[in-house]
């Protein structure tokens, strides 16, 4: 089996959390009907919080120029850098000798200013921050030497995640654990299958779906960013920027030593992202409260958290029940109670829904209601318990069990997009492991 060389950094990250310096160029202010240019620097600024901003040196201004422009908040200015305009507003500004100093920061992210529509790329990298340190992918052998690796393929695209060479990934992960904060750890590759050349648009577009491709993996935000394309005599061909998530890989269903549990995901889920927008924005929508959901102990707290999750649920369960399959109707599905509609979606998705003992609070809680009281299942416990949260006129004691409640809307939800996109390989179930790396089949088993 060839090898071929690691993938190689397009930027110096190792001054993080310092600023690093990702483009230089030329920069022209346009300020009360007139016109400041000098240069420029996209910046990747990772302190206080991980953002791109632009910090511009511009000449042309008289000292009465520099003394209004440091106390004007007005918006009546635009910034162009390499004679594009970048959508955005000042942040900081200060000026001396006549020089005006501008922290400029992008409405928008990634910020791209190149040429972004042309076919002249073979492949792209990307840059991927506090992703996992996982092991176990089954092409590990095509691997660079010393390299983690996973390969994601979907009919028409390769993407291929690496971790960095020479023991850099690992000593970013202990900078991580001991520093907090945002390391470069992956880098990520992008082709196309059958060779054919692509845009800088085409590669932004499977950059969004594997966004939230890797933030449903990791169980907290995550993006490749920085994207650079190449063509196929490695010259450069566009360039992105944009800010990473600053955030330590929660916990979640993937087991980072058995990473061929996301290469036999990806393509089931890359079918059900590209069925319909429909689909597409019920899988983002409900990856972006899992995340949220999902908080490790930190922002948002459990009680909203598990108001988050079964916000989730309820999306997939409508589009599923009602839109894609069609089993009812919408006003028959609104008219069910919470616990209804969950029930029918679990018992359709083949996930159990029984009170179990990996519950013990809720089972415990349960056990001493009153025989009219009790929850019948687990959909009825977490919904109710929600209800509390939501309506607190609920007479029933269940602040101990708003944990468990937390964990089992998790565990439901993880369940429900693996068994959405038809995933039917082994998951880690936050409910029953011991350690991140115990893995089970999923409950509905393997379908003949």
């Amino acid at each position: 089996m060839n090898h071929v060389g690691p993938l190689q950094p397009a930027y110096d990250f190792s001054p993080a959390p310092k600023p690093v310096r990702l483009l230089q160029g030329t920069a022209e202010l346009e300020w009360r009907d007139k016109s400041y240019s000098g240069n420029a620097d996209v910046l990747l600024q990772f302190l206080p919080s991980p953002r791109v901003t632009l910090h511009a040196s511009l000449r042309g201004a008289t000292e009465a120029d520099a003394f209004r422009f440091c106390f004007d908040e007005s918006e009546d200015q635009s910034l162009s850098f390499n004679g594009q305009k970048v959508e955005g507003f000042r942040v900081k500004s200060n000026a001396h000798d006549v020089i005006l100093e501008l922290h400029w920061m992008p409405r928008f992210e990634p910020l791209a200013l190149s040429d972004m529509h042309s076919k002249t790329s073979v492949a792209a990298i990307f840059h991927l921050f506090n992703f996992p340190d996982f092991r176990g992918g089954q092409h590990q052998t095509s691997a660079p030497a010393g390299c983690a690796l996973l390969v994601l393929e979907s009919e028409e695209w390769r993407i291929s995640l690496q971790e960095l060479p020479d023991g850099a990934a690992r000593e970013a992960w202990d900078r991580i654990k001991a520093e907090g904060g945002c390391f470069l750890t992956h880098m990520v590759k992008l082709e196309r299958k059958d060779g054919e050349l692509f845009s800088g648009d085409d590669a932004s577009e499977q950059c969004y779906l594997l966004n939230n491709f890797l933030s449903f993996i990791k169980g907290g935000k995550c993006a490749p960013v920085c994207g650079v394309g190449a063509d196929a005599a490695g010259a450069t061909t566009w360039k992105t920027f944009a800010s990473p998530h600053a955030i330590k890989p929660p916990y979640s269903w993937f087991n980072p030593f058995k990473a061929s549990q996301a290469e036999l995901l990806f393509p089931l889920f890359v079918k059900r992202w590209q069925q319909s927008e429909e689909w597409r924005d019920c899988l983002r929508s409900s990856i972006y409260w899992y995340a949220q959901a999902n908080t490790n102990g930190g922002s948002p707290g459990i009680d909203a958290a598990i108001i988050l999750a079964q916000s989730a649920l309820e999306r997939l369960a409508y589009h599923y029940l009602v839109v894609d399959r069609k089993m009812i109707s919408g006003k028959g599905f609104d008219d069910l109670r919470a616990s209804d509609r969950l029930r029918m979606f679990f018992t359709v998705c083949g996930i159990p829904n029984e009170i179990m003992d990996t519950t013990p609070d809720i089972r415990q809680a349960n056990d001493a209601f009153r025989k009219e009281s009790k929850w019948v299942d687990a959909p009825h416990a977490i919904t109710d318990i929600r209800n509390s949260l939501v309506h607190p006129v609920s007479k029933k004691k269940v602040h101990d069990c708003y944990v468990d409640a937390w964990k089992l809307s998790l565990w439901y939800l993880e369940l429900s997009v693996l068994a959405l996109c038809g995933y039917d390989d082994t998951y880690t179930s936050r409910l029953t492991a011991k350690y991140v790396t115990d893995s089970e089949n999923v409950p509905w088993g393997k379908k003949s």
